[in-house]
């Protein structure tokens, strides 16, 4: 990805919220990657006390964390997102310190953002923006997550290249009087799968790190790229059903599920084999969870091989969900 990042000429702004990890973390400074992103203020003061002083905060500003905006823009370079004047006006008054703000632009994911065709509502937040002695207007900002829903690679990069042109519609009219205006995207799907991301000034992908089940279905990524599993030990053995239950639920794997393979699946199973895994066991996968209670439909030739107390490995349908459910229990295996 930084490689793709440079080839591109674009800044590789990764977020963070997948991994949240210092140790993780680090190896990103072996790519020359010295700004990020991250998905709460909680989360950027953590990475703000390993020495990242470049941060991004990519989720609508809460205007009950003003404080800790303060406190962060008092010690780093802190960027904040919103879609609204109110807000605008209110941080504009209460933020002590500069901080750089990202207009949020919906182009099509319809969750947070203010729609690219809003030019009056756009044009009100700017003035919001401009009128504030310590906010500094950047650019605008979009996460594509309507990508999630494509039905081929080729509707992936489509529904990208669609979002990039209402942004820079939107740069172009924006950027009078010298103004110098970025255009920030961020969705592993697409900057794993569009070869050439010129045409925008930096990317936020952060699944990449990990991959999981659901990028692997959407072919953002190779099985073998999979670089997280969660062990999980046998609790149930039930033959006459062809299920095992494991230790590990909705706490620990998240209730997010795709159909992979024509089944509702909560995760893939594989088998540990030293510092690696095996690929997924032939028709077996998670296919319901309670809170600690994971229920495995299988074949009978591995059932009949297992024993209470081993450990299976669950591929995560959203490793950026189960990470955090887990952050304080990773085992991180170099091979």
């Amino acid at each position: 990805m930084s490689e793709k990042a440079k080839r591109s000429g674009v800044v590789f702004r990764p977020h963070f919220k997948t991994h949240q990890s210092h140790i993780i973390g680090s190896w990103f400074r072996n790519f020359g990657v010295d700004a990020i992103t991250v998905s709460s203020a909680e989360m950027a003061q953590y990475f703000a006390r390993d020495g990242w002083n470049d941060i991004t905060i990519a989720f609508p500003a809460n205007l009950l964390e003003t404080k800790s905006y303060n406190e962060l823009a008092s010690a780093v370079s802190l960027n904040l997102i919103l879609d609204d004047e109110e807000v605008a006006l209110r941080l504009g008054k209460e933020m002590q310190h500069p901080a750089g703000v990202f207009i949020e632009i919906d182009c099509g994911y319809p969750r947070t953002g203010i729609h690219f065709s809003d030019t009056k509502g756009i044009s009100r937040i700017i003035r919001a923006l401009d009128d504030s002695l310590h906010l500094h207007f950047r650019g605008f900002r979009t996460h594509a997550g309507n990508i999630y829903t494509a039905g081929s690679r080729e509707d992936i990069i489509k529904i990208y290249r669609e979002s990039i042109f209402r942004l820079q519609e939107l740069k172009e009219s924006f950027s009078a009087n010298g103004r110098e205006l970025l255009i920030s995207v961020g969705d592993t799907p697409a900057c794993s799968l569009v070869e050439d991301l010129a045409g925008v000034d930096e990317i936020r992908p952060g699944n990449f790190v990990y991959y999981d089940l659901m990028q692997y279905d959407l072919g953002s990524c190779s099985f073998d790229d999979i670089a997280v599993s969660v062990a999980c030990p046998v609790a149930g053995i039930y033959p006459e059903r062809n299920e095992i239950v494991i230790y590990g639920g909705a706490i620990h794997l998240s209730k997010d599920f795709i159909f992979f393979e024509g089944e509702k699946v909560y995760g893939k199973v594989v088998l540990y084999d030293g510092n690696s895994w095996s690929a997924p066991l032939p028709e077996t996968s998670v296919v319901a969870l309670s809170q600690e209670h994971g229920i495995i439909r299988t074949l009978s030739g591995i059932i009949s091989k297992l024993r209470h107390g081993d450990l299976l490995g669950i591929i995560p349908v959203h490793s950026c969900l189960t990470a955090n459910l887990l952050r304080d229990n990773i085992l991180i295996i170099n091979t």
